[in-house]
């Protein structure tokens, strides 16, 4: 087949026919916007290069059309190309169309963001905002509608597709030569294409870590009958000669072209040149072109950007306000409008103040200067607006001069823009993209209806100061805000020609962003007074703060000190961050870098790392601090749960810096988030290494660094759950990561003193931080999702749990109700009346709990939750005797729920979801979460304390939450009545070193006639010492001596002597009596072993007894020889003490939902002060006898709930110091 090569009137090109193997071979290209004309002809370039097309349009039908044709000319397969239909301004359109190209290619290569609109062509002040502005106009946008279908169409396609491209993919995002140069009547179109360019920008140097690469094609006009009826409807409007829009624009050629057969002149590009260039943009050969600007115009002599920097400080000396009316027009930036707004005051004018935020005027009130009066003034409600402005210059006289702030203050929008919230794009655009337009059409039909003007109009738009995140969000509103000012000043100039308007109005924009200096918002404060108050017309749009006001200038300024600047604070530090590439950790480390400090940032992954990396070296670049390179170091790979890693980052650290001043134990992992019954020892081993053995590993690797050095500062990365000095907070079905967070904030308490003098330890505890962490990340769903699901899951089997406990007390075999269950039919299970009861009641309530949604209503379990179930039962015993005990826990259930309806109710999820997020914040004293920027800020200060050590700052945003006191007194003995019984019951001791201890408890507990007393302990010869103690009734004293696993000794224990009581935990061996000091100081490993002998030995035994019938359980801290030795041991032991809280407080808690209601007490053997200890053998057997009254009063049976609620539930939880 020929195809064609050349154009008329902007139809598609059909590409000439390729020969070999193409250009595009092998790659799948994603082209929007295919059906259009510019469109059509790029797929024909691609087809005939080898490429597989997918076509995207809105119109199915007409994009279908357009396939046909294009498969016509260019004699393609219908295999090399399809159609996706979806709308890329309806990001779930979007993330449909893409999962559907992905199920049909497996992948995206080339991303053509070509599809877009052409917006309402008006000028600034007859622009539509809404749908009723439409009406008796030919446009069919508003100027909402046109933002979204020209930059969120693109922005929403690399957030959807980008995860579906690998290295060498290519994304090509078309803009318009017309986003950088005045384009009458066209603000709506031009702007949002701005905005595009920006983000395109710094999409590839997010993308570019990943090993896609962004370019942007800037299109200039395209030779059609369309541009040349739009440049003589502009010449129309302008009232100028036919032919002049054109003939500017070929004014700015370098380029004189012959195009078909035609004589050479200035003439426009073609389809053909564009599509052209989306091939080279497309294949291999631009691999190495990334954030760069292809610009297809015949050379047009355009600027990137129409920019200058202020080299003067703003002499306010000459300048007099007097007669002027100053709108200040800000959003919710409370300290920099009003000091804005002062400024002018001060120089004479009279001031109107508008918020956008009705917070914000509200809280300045009380604070506004003289002159200056405050209104609400919402951009999105240009009625309010008017009257406002109204009512200004009726009481004084017209307003000449503006100056705008974003609608949203530094920090609002952060983070990474291809990571984008779908509600921060949507807010972004509804504030800042519609807002400030519909604000400058506000004030250009003010203007043009007021011809009392003491001068011409001025408008200064000023961003927002350094948001600390990259600004990435500032700099796309910078080039749009641009881009309006140079169509304004357009506009108004021709509006002022044809006597429309009585003035013209000019405008320049400030940038402060780029300037994070404290004399920043005065700066650009001054200077906005001299542009607005003064005669001045200043040809560059964007007018910078330099990186360096002192250097710009050439002025002499003091520096500020390091207590109201962050600047200098860390001079010099050296900081080793563990978990440095994102959340706090990475706040921790951009913030320290821009404090002076150099800094080793470690995590695992290595792309994580370089981004963060790139972000802050840019950043501190940008502001102008010189070998930042050097200063900021990243090492990968480094795994906090091994040991060898964790030598590598600090013998790393040295290498590059040659000391560590501090040490930020900012790692960790969320923890396994289930039910303390259904957790894995394993799991709970894991997260006590990553969280809590971690940090003592590091500290004891720099400590004797920090001592020889002469200073050093450790700084743990809590939580707010981890609990607070003296108290604990329960966190359920957060068990171990309760238990490792209270273990960080204990180590900080406990061991400060044998750190100090020269070391300080500290730790901070926020509580949930609003973050991408808590958003969730690579796919996996935030906190609060996860919470919603878990509580859900729990519920269900907690209630299945119960129905088959209370069965087999109804005397049911387990065996058979397990066979019952395991057909996993509600139906069939509440209809079968030789069901036992709790059976039938729990199929009928779950049948009633579901929706057409979902299938929970038909299906008991799902195999995950069968499996916890039989190990539950496992793990309590049910199981002794019967088949089920070896069973696999796996893959026992008959009929399982489908893959392809959802078990949960989702809606039932978001509601959980939302009543946890709702809980917490309504104990927030704030009102809100704090950002992590936020807590780093904070935590900044906190580390350039240099007179606290063993406190633990809490940066929580105000969260209360409910908690227990750790150093509870004991006061009172058991009730009679709760002692009775125990008669003829079973006791459980567990341990042995401390025998003197337990011996008294066992003594005790024959005294109440108990059946028998079992000691199980870890060698015969600790039990029979025990034995030896007992004066009266040792004949009712068994023992079990542990070999292997403390689980199966208690198996042993149930199958020989049924369930117990009371079961009473001790640690098996004694703590050791060293840390940092000595020969042979306590490692890693060493404390690593009394984490296993303390903690998880407590959470072995507190996990499996909590599956008990009729039990309670009493879990002892270590104690500590008397005397004024054991130091080292002391510390450990109030370590232990504090941390075995949060669990105790925890699973007390846990244990309230399930059906066996077991009781966990702890009992603590050291004070928190070792004056307070034994020093004598009297003392010590009174602490003995203490102790054996304590076992009985946490131990002994609690009253039923229906007889006394308050006494069934206060002896829960309880920790005890005897």
């Amino acid at each position: 087949m020929n195809a064609m090569s050349k154009t008329k009137g902007g139809e598609p090109v059909p590409a000439p026919q390729q020969h070999g193997p193409g250009r595009l071979a092998g790659k799948v290209a994603l082209i929007t916007g295919a059906a259009g004309n510019l469109g059509g002809s790029i797929v024909r370039r691609y087809l005939a290069e080898g490429a597989s097309v997918v076509m995207s349009g809105r119109d199915a039908a007409r994009t279908q059309a357009a396939l046909d044709a294009a498969l016509a000319d260019t004699g393609a397969s219908t295999a090399q190309a399809s159609i996706v239909t979806m709308d890329g301004a309806d990001i779930e359109s979007v993330r449909a169309g893409i999962a559907e190209v992905v199920a049909r290619h497996g992948r995206i290569d080339i991303l053509v963001n070509n599809a877009g609109s052409a917006g309402p062509k008006q000028v600034l002040g007859d622009l539509p905002l809404n749908a009723d502005e439409l009406a008796g106009t030919p446009d069919s946008e508003t100027v909402g509608d046109a933002a979204r279908n020209i930059m969120v169409v693109a922005w929403n396609l690399v957030r959807a597709a980008a995860p579906a491209m690998g290295e060498g993919a290519s994304i090509i995002n078309v803009s318009t030569i017309f986003s950088r140069t005045d384009y009458f009547g066209r603000a709506a179109y031009t702007v949002p294409k701005a905005a595009l360019n920006i983000l395109s920008k710094r999409l590839a140097r997010e993308l570019g870590a990943r090993g896609i690469r962004v370019n942007t094609l800037y299109p200039g006009p395209i030779a059609s009958e369309r541009i040349r009826t739009v440049f003589a409807a502009m010449d129309a409007l302008k009232g100028d000669a036919a032919g002049s829009t054109a003939n500017h624009f070929f004014d700015l050629m370098a380029l004189e072209r012959s195009v078909d057969g035609e004589a050479k002149a200035k003439t426009f590009p073609t389809p053909a040149d564009i599509a052209n260039a989306c091939v080279f943009m497309g294949s291999d050969e631009s691999a190495a072109f990334a954030a760069h600007d292809f610009e297809v115009t015949h050379g047009m002599a355009v600027p990137m950007e129409s920019r200058s920097e202020f080299l003067h400080r703003p002499d306010m000396r000459a300048i007099d306000g007097d007669g002027h009316g100053i709108l200040v027009a800000a959003g919710n930036q409370l300290d920099d409008a009003l000091a804005i707004a002062g400024l002018f005051a001060a120089q004479g004018a009279r001031v109107l103040l508008g918020f956008h935020a009705q917070a914000a005027l509200d809280d300045a009130a009380d604070r506004l200067p003289d002159h200056v009066t405050a209104v609400r003034f919402p951009r999105h409600d240009h009625e309010s607006m008017d009257a406002a402005l109204a009512a200004f210059t009726a009481s004084g006289g017209p307003i000449n001069g503006a100056v705008i702030l974003p609608t949203r203050s530094p920090g609002y929008f952060s983070g990474a823009l291809g990571e984008a919230s779908d509600a921060d794009v949507e807010r972004y655009v509804d504030d800042e993209l519609e807002g400030a337009i519909a604000l400058a059409r506000t004030l250009d039909r003010y203007w043009q209806r007021s011809d009392d003007l003491p001068s011409d109009p001025r408008v200064v738009f000023l961003t927002n100061p350094d948001d600390g995140c990259g600004n990435l969000w500032a700099d796309v509103s910078r080039a749009a805000i641009e881009e309006l000012l140079r169509v304004w000043r357009d506009e108004a100039r021709v509006a002022n020609a044809q006597g429309k308007s009585p003035r013209a109005v000019w405008g320049n924009q400030i940038v402060r962003f780029a300037n994070s200096e404290v004399e920043n918002r005065d700066f650009a404060a001054g200077h906005a007074a001299r542009l607005l108050l003064g005669d001045r017309q200043v040809e560059p749009i964007n007018l910078y703060i330099p990186a360096s006001i002192a250097k710009a200038t050439g002025a002499r300024r003091a520096l500020v000190g390091t207590a109201e600047n962050i600047t200098g604070l860390h001079l010099g530090k050296v900081a080793l961050i563990t978990g440095g590439s994102a959340g706090i950790g990475g706040a921790l480390a951009r913030l320290l870098a821009l404090a002076g400090a150099k800094v080793m940032m470690v995590a695992r992954r290595q792309s994580e790392l370089d981004a963060a990396r790139d972000r802050i070296v840019g950043e501190l670049q940008d502001i102008g601090f010189a070998g930042v390179e050097r200063r900021v170091r990243t090492l990968a790979n480094i795994d906090v749960a091994n040991m060898a890693s964790l030598k590598h980052a600090v013998d790393e650290t040295l290498k590059a810096f040659g000391r560590i001043d501090y040490l930020i134990n900012n790692a960790g992992i969320s923890g396994a988030e289930e039910m303390a019954v259904d957790m894995d020892v394993g799991a709970f081993r894991h997260t006590q290494f990553a969280n809590l053995i971690s940090n003592y590993a590091l500290m004891q690797m720099v400590v004797p660094l920090m001592r020889k050095q002469g200073s050093g500062y450790i700084l743990n990365v809590s939580s707010y759950f981890g609990g607070e000095k003296f108290l604990a907070v329960s966190y359920p079905n957060r068990t171990d990561y309760a238990v490792s967070k209270s273990g960080q904030r204990a180590m900080v308490e406990s061991m400060a003193r044998h750190l100090g003098p020269q070391i300080q330890i500290n730790a901070i505890a926020p509580g949930p931080v609003d973050g991408d962490r808590l958003a969730g990340l690579s796919g996996k769903p935030g906190l609060f999702d996860r919470r919603g699901r878990l509580i859900l899951e729990n519920k269900r089997l907690n209630a299945v749990h119960a129905a088959v406990i209370k069965a087999v007390r109804g005397g049911a075999p387990v065996a058979q109700l397990l066979g019952k269950l395991s057909r996993n039919d509600t139906v069939q299970l509440s209809h079968d009346k030789s069901n036992p009861q709790p059976l039938r009641d729990l199929a009928l309530a779950c049948a009633r709990e579901g929706d057409e949604s979902c299938c929970w209503d038909r299906y008991i379990l799902t195999p995950p939750l069968a499996a916890k179930l039989l190990k539950r039962l496992r793990l309590g015993g049910w199981l002794i005797g019967t088949d089920w005990q070896a069973r696999s826990d796996d893959d026992w259930l008959l009929r399982v729920p489908p893959d392809d309806v959802p078990w949960l109710p989702v809606a039932q999820i978001g509601r959980e979801a939302a009543k946890v997020r709702g809980g917490v914040l309504s104990q927030l004293h704030l009102g809100k979460m704090p950002t992590e920027t936020e807590v780093a800020q904070a935590t900044v200060f906190f580390l350039a304390d240099r007179a606290v050590s063993g406190e633990t700052f809490m940066p929580s945003g105000g969260l209360n939450v409910e908690r227990s006191h750790t150093e509870r007194e004991l006061f009172g003995s058991p009730k009679a009545e709760r002692l009775a019984q125990m008669g003829g019951k079973t006791v459980w001791l567990v341990g042995e070193h401390l025998g003197d201890y337990l011996a008294a408890a066992a003594q005790g507990f024959l005294d109440c006639d108990v059946a028998r007393v079992v000691l199980i302990t870890a060698s015969a010869a600790g039990a029979q010492a025990i034995r030896g103690q007992v004066a009266n009734g040792a004949d009712r004293i068994e023992t079990l001596v542990i070999e292997g696993e403390i689980e199966a000794a208690m198996d042993a224990a149930l199958a020989r002597w049924g369930h117990p009581t009371t079961i009473v935990s001790t640690p098996l061996a004694p703590l050791p009596d060293r840390l940092f000091d000595g020969d042979q100081p306590l490692d890693g490993d060493g404390f690593a072993e009394v984490v296993e002998q303390n903690l998880t030995h407590h959470f072995r035994i507190a996990r499996k007894v909590s599956l008990f019938d009729h039990c309670q359980l009493v879990l002892v801290s270590p104690d500590v020889p008397m005397g004024d030795g054991a130091k080292g041991a002391f510390a450990l032991a109030n370590f232990v003490k504090t941390t075995l809280h949060a669990f105790t407080a925890t699973i007390a808690v846990e244990n309230e939902r399930l059906v066996h209601e077991v009781a966990v007490n702890q009992i603590n053997l050291t004070r928190r002060v070792r004056s307070e200890e034994p020093r004598s053998e009297a003392e010590h057997h009174e602490e003995v006898r203490r102790f054996a009254r304590a076992v009985l009063l946490a131990g002994a049976p609690l009253p039923d709930a229906e007889d006394s609620r308050y006494r069934s539930r206060i002896y829960r939880g309880m920790s005890l110091t005897v």
